[in-house]
C-alpha cells in the first residue's frame, strides 16, 4: 500500500502486514511513524477481509523505542510531547480494543516503547535470537506510557523487575515472563498457523472480547493521564536531556558505565 514513509504496509487477505521501516534508526518511533500505524490500522479496521495485523520490523532490530533525535529536539515545549506520548498511549490502546487481531512478529532488539508495542498484541512470537530490554532507568526516564500494557501480559513485580534493572533478557526469559506467547524460528510463519484458529472467532466477537478484558484492567482515562504526566515530566528534567544528548554523541550507553 502506498502513502506511508515509515511504515511498509502490504495486503495479503485476511492479514494486513505493517513493517516498521526505519532500519538505520533501528526503527525507532517517531511522531510519523505513531500516526501512520494509527493510519494502518484504521486501513485494516475499515477492510472486512482483514481478521489480523501481522507488525514486523525492518533489519536488525523490531524497534529501539522513543528516538531520541527527536526526543532531544522537542525544546522543552510540553504541550507537544505530551500530545506524542497520547497518541502512542492511544495506539497500545486501541490494540487491546479493536475487532482486528495484532500479531507481532519478533526479530532482533526490542527496546522501551518497543516492548510496549508487543505487550499490547494480542499474540507475539520471537525468533529466538530476540532480545528484550526496558532501558528508560538508565536514561533517567521511566517506561510510563507502556507500563500498564507490560503489567497487563506480565504482573506488576516482574515489570517492576524489568524497568528497574533495565536488563536485557533473551527470548526463553520473555516466553517465561508471558511477554510473549511462542518462539519460533520463523516467527511469521508460526503466526500465520495461529491465524488458522484465530480466524474462526467472528469479528464482533474479537472485538467484544477485548471489550471485557479491558473492562476487567487498569487501562483507563486516569491511567492515561497518570502516564503521560509521568514520562512527560522526566523527558524533560536537564538530567534526562544530557543523557539523550550523551548517547546521541556517540558515548556509551549508560547502561554500560
Amino acid at each position: 500500500m502506498s502513502g506511508f514513509e515509515t511504515l511498509r504496509v502490504t495486503r495479503r487477505e485476511p492479514a494486513l502486514e505493517v513493517a516498521l521501516n526505519r532500519p538505520a534508526r533501528a526503527n525507532a518511533l517517531t511522531r510519523e511513524m505513531i500516526a501512520e500505524l494509527h493510519r494502518a490500522l484504521d486501513a485494516a479496521e475499515a477492510d472486512p477481509a482483514i481478521r489480523v495485523v501481522f507488525l514486523s520490523g525492518e533489519g536488525a532490530a523490531f524497534c529501539a523505542g522513543m528516538d531520541f533525535v527527536e526526543a532531544a529536539s522537542c525544546g522543552g515545549d510540553e504541550a507537544s510531547l505530551k500530545q506524542t506520548v497520547d497518541s502512542f498511549y492511544s495506539l497500545l490502546e486501541r490494540f487491546t480494543a479493536c475487532s482486528v487481531l495484532i500479531c507481532a512478529s519478533i526479530t532482533g532488539r526490542v527496546t522501551a516503547g518497543g516492548v510496549g508495542l508487543i505487550a499490547a498484541a494480542d499474540h507475539a512470537v520471537a525468533a529466538p535470537g530476540a532480545t528484550f530490554q526496558l532501558s528508560e532507568v538508565a536514561f533517567g526516564l521511566l517506561p510510563a506510557t507502556i507500563a500498564p500494557f507490560i503489567i497487563r501480559r506480565c504482573g506488576l513485580h516482574p515489570t517492576y523487575r524489568l524497568a528497574l534493572g533495565a536488563e536485557r533478557i533473551d527470548a526463553a526469559r520473555a516466553l517465561s515472563l508471558g511477554l510473549v506467547d511462542e518462539i519460533a524460528e520463523a516467527p511469521t510463519e508460526a503466526l500465520r498457523r495461529f491465524l488458522i484458529r484465530a480466524a474462526r472467532v467472528d469479528p464482533d466477537c474479537v472485538s467484544a472480547l477485548k471489550g471485557l478484558f479491558r473492562e476487567l484492567w487498569i487501562v483507563n482515562e486516569e491511567t492515561r493521564r497518570v502516564t503521560a504526566e509521568a514520562i512527560s515530566r522526566q523527558i524533560l528534567r536537564p538530567q534526562t536531556q544530557e543523557a539523550i544528548r550523551g548517547f546521541l554523541g556517540q558515548s556509551s550507553p549508560p547502561w554500560k558505565k
